[in-house]
């Protein structure tokens, strides 16, 4: 495809970046911003851990391009599919045992629902997880009969579980990332935010130098260190900060606003552009 040379294309996390993990909301200055960023003539785009059907609605009613979803497995643009990878079943049956063999817990997550082992777990956050989706989004519980389609999981470990186990063999299809604590965080191998931002710069003909990333979590490093603009939000983990070219607020502080204002990627807007172009 055709270079263009001088479009830009902005990759935004979703938790922490877009979405205040305090009040759960959205700040008017980064809806106004997504918004000016679009008119500006730049292609913008969620990309995220989170698969298409968790993303929250308010996000999805933003004005992006774009939804990079599941760490790299799907691909939306202007509400088409370019691309979607689940685990297949030869794959995904050895894995589950493994879950159970390491006495571990998961969530699995797929573009259309999530499953979950049990509708109780002993893992307080699995348990928390499913309180949390059971009303809102389509939900599958028992993975034993029928075959669950999902293209990526977060799976939790405790006293009694045997993550390193768990880990070792569970690199035999996925990458493993390390979220903390006992948490993991398991995508499809060849996968990843990074690899889908090569497949967008590559299908729309964009520079690497005119390609920006913003985040906050451990995660989002792969896409940190894919290309050289990155801004790391107020609160983030300190793994991002090698790769960070530019910290700003965080997303509660208008972080995503100011950024994208210091850096040229949209003019500074009135408090009156900001209220009418945030809803």
């Amino acid at each position: 495809m055709k270079q263009r040379n001088g479009q830009k294309a902005l990759f935004f996390d979703i938790d922490g970046t877009i979405l205040s993990e305090i009040n759960q909301t959205i700040p008017g200055s980064a809806k106004a911003a997504i918004g000016e960023a679009v008119r500006q003539g730049h292609l913008v785009f969620i990309n995220t851990g989170r698969t298409l059907c968790t993303i929250p609605a308010e996000v999805l009613e933003m004005k992006f391009n774009g939804f990079l979803c599941g760490c790299g497995t799907d691909l939306v643009y202007n509400g088409e599919h370019l691309f979607y990878r689940d685990v297949p079943e030869e794959e995904g049956r050895p894995f589950l045992k493994l879950i159970a063999q390491c006495n571990m817990d998961a969530v699995l997550e797929g573009r259309d629902s999530i499953y979950f082992q049990d509708h109780s777990s002993r893992f307080p956050a699995v348990t928390e997880i499913y309180g949390a989706s059971a009303e809102k989004i389509q939900v599958h519980v028992g993975w034993d009969n029928i075959y669950p389609v999902f293209s990526k999981l977060i799976a939790f470990g405790d006293a009694d579980s045997h993550d390193e186990e768990f880990c070792r063999e569970s690199a035999r299809w996925f990458d493993v990332v390390h979220r903390g604590g006992q948490f993991y965080e398991l995508v499809p191998k060849g996968h990843s935010k990074a690899k889908v931002i090569d497949y967008v710069l590559e299908h729309f003909g964009i520079r690497r130098e005119n390609a920006w990333v913003f985040g906050d979590s451990g995660n989002d490093l792969s896409m940190f260190e894919a290309v050289p603009n990155a801004v790391a939000m107020g609160k983030h983990d300190p793994v991002l900060e090698p790769y960070a070219s530019y910290i700003t607020e965080t997303v509660e502080a208008d972080g995503l606003y100011r950024a994208m204002v210091a850096l040229g990627l949209i003019p500074e807007l009135t408090e009156w552009e900001i209220e009418r172009r945030k809803a």
